[in-house]
């Protein structure tokens, strides 16, 4: 087990503030909806050459997920999901529930999960989780202990190294000191340090300020308003660079204004 940056009762109090996410829809329009879109596209991509329809998918960090009801209706997966937060878990399955989607979510360690979980998936998603922890590597080895032999490992995580990473630092420092600030190039290399390949990653979509957040800030003090209307400018810019995207096509995802880092990643044996 690596050293965590967060607690779980960190876990328990922010998911028990938050509501139960929305169903996301990759086919609803709208610039707000872009990121989404943007996603679908990418996972169209990685799944191309799978056949997801007898294809098993455990997300690891799972907590509120919207993602298992999405992997389930536009995929076919059998979805599962793991996290170690019982709000998170009950969050994630009355998401399950109202997508009417069949699905088994266990609240569990990922570092002491039910040992009939290990090596029973065809692919492992995370997002957001392994920057959590201080060896990324570690992490990663025990996230790809759920994987069959040829299984797909695929990771995402805020670009805490970029520009977004700065934001969030100057208004909301707690935030960002639970988050391991790691570039593309150190995320990609502790992949290739665990018994999987590389096979696709790089940093992913050009702009959105809308990663960062302001919780556990207490509100409605002059600092928090002050704070909130600076972060709801940077979304909006980000929205600009997005409409011109939609009309132009995607500009480039790079080291200083990229959102996201994604890894894909092949298990070898």
């Amino acid at each position: 087990m690596t050293e965590r940056k967060t607690v779980k009762g960190y876990w328990d109090n922010m998911w028990q503030s938050k509501e139960t996410a929305k169903t996301i829809d990759p086919r609803e329009l709208g610039i707000k909806n872009y990121a989404v879109r943007m996603f679908h596209a990418y996972f169209k991509k990685i799944f191309s050459s799978l056949d997801t329809k007898q294809s098993k998918l455990l997300e690891i960090g799972c907590a509120n997920s919207v993602w298992l009801p999405y992997f389930n209706k536009e995929f076919g997966f059998e979805v599962s999901g793991l996290d170690y937060s019982k709000t998170g878990c009950d969050k994630a399955k009355q998401n399950l529930d109202s997508s009417n989607v069949k699905g088994k979510i266990v609240c569990a360690d990922l570092f002491s999960p039910p040992l009939e979980m290990l090596g029973s998936y065809d692919v492992v998603v995370s997002f957001g989780v392994v920057e959590h922890f201080e060896d990324t590597s570690k992490c990663l080895q025990s996230l790809s202990r759920f994987l069959k032999k040829d299984g797909l490992l695929i990771t995402n995580i805020p670009n805490m190294a970029g520009s977004v990473g700065f934001v969030q630092k100057h208004i909301n420092r707690p935030v960002f000191d639970i988050h391991n600030p790691i570039n593309k190039e150190e995320f990609l290399s502790a992949h290739k340090n665990i018994d999987c390949k590389v096979v696709d990653g790089g940093y992913f979509m050009s702009t959105s300020f809308g990663v960062c957040n302001l919780n556990g800030i207490r509100q409605r003090d002059i600092k928090w308003l002050i704070k909130k209307s600076t972060l709801a400018l940077l979304v909006r810019a980000s929205m600009v660079f997005w409409v011109i995207e939609e009309r132009t096509g995607s500009l480039p995802a790079g080291r200083f204004f990229s959102p996201y880092i994604n890894c894909v990643a092949r298990k070898q044996k």
